[in-house]
């Protein structure tokens, strides 16, 4: 990362996250934001900033269409990042937009296959199985039918 002050800020946010000081890490990748925002000069990898804030806004604020914004931001100044797709995975995960956040999460491992982060992630999301009548759409309502039938009532 770059020597701009939000990335110190930034840093500071991401250790109280991990130490499970949400609230914390609101407020300060707030900060980074707003020294982004505020003082001249932020080089182009700042946008990462706007990626982890927009990540603490909807997860940790529940503003999740105002981060959803960030981050897909970040994503488009910086496609090569696979952290950017990874937050913008975690929002759409909360968002309940599990397709999207599959297809994000397949970009993000096209860049970095081995990133064990974004593995994790993918995997939670499971597997879905074929429909069970292929030349039908999945949510025809023959093949959930059919699917209901078939599927044991433990999986």
């Amino acid at each position: 990362m770059s020597v701009h002050p939000s990335f110190t800020t930034l840093e500071k946010a991401l250790a109280s996250h991990r130490l499970g000081n949400a609230r914390e890490a609101l407020a300060m990748s707030e900060a980074a934001w707003r020294m982004v925002s505020e003082i001249p000069g932020a080089p182009p990898d700042a946008a990462m900033i706007g990626s982890w804030y927009g990540l603490m806004l909807g997860t940790v604020d529940g503003r999740i269409g105002e981060g959803m914004v960030l981050c897909r931001d970040a994503v488009k100044k910086m496609f090569w990042e696979p952290r950017a797709h990874e937050n913008l995975a975690r929002l759409e995960i909360a968002a309940g937009m599990r397709r999207q956040a599959i297809e994000t999460l397949a970009r993000g491992l096209n860049l970095a296959p081995d990133d064990r982060e974004m593995q994790s992630l993918r995997a939670s999301l499971g597997v879905r199985r074929r429909p069970t009548v292929g030349f039908l759409e999945r949510d025809h309502p023959i093949n959930r039918w059919v699917g209901l039938l078939t599927t044991s009532p433990e999986s």
